[in-house]
């Protein structure tokens, strides 16, 4: 089976009709600090609120050479996710200080 995703889609901004006629990424990967697991996923557009989100992983990569190889020839940016300092878990979205300032999920904060 063969799945063609394009590397651009047009912005959705329902502010901004000039915006909304400008092309953005449609893929972006990502590494999720772990060194094990790598991905491409689909890049959400939310320009309407001037940012942009990660959405569901489309391709799993095991090794970071060849993830890196395969974003830099289709021209990806790559995301890297946080990691908890106490926990070492991978920090998605929201995140706080310890009392040294290191960076915790919000699990370790409980």
């Amino acid at each position: 089976m063969v799945v063609k995703i394009p590397l651009k889609q047009k912005r959705n901004n329902c502010y901004d009709e000039y915006e909304s006629s400008l092309d953005t990424d449609n893929l972006v990967g990502v590494d999720n600090g772990n060194n094990w697991d790598f991905s491409i996923s689909q890049l959400i557009d939310l320009s309407y609120k001037g940012d942009q989100q990660e959405g569901t992983p489309i391709i799993h990569f095991d090794d970071k050479e060849e993830f890196e190889e395969v974003c830099k020839k289709f021209g990806l940016n790559i995301i890297v996710h946080q990691r908890c300092n106490k926990c070492k878990g991978v920090i998605y979205g929201c995140s706080t200080l310890d009392k040294e300032g290191k960076i915790i999920c919000l699990n370790c904060e409980k």
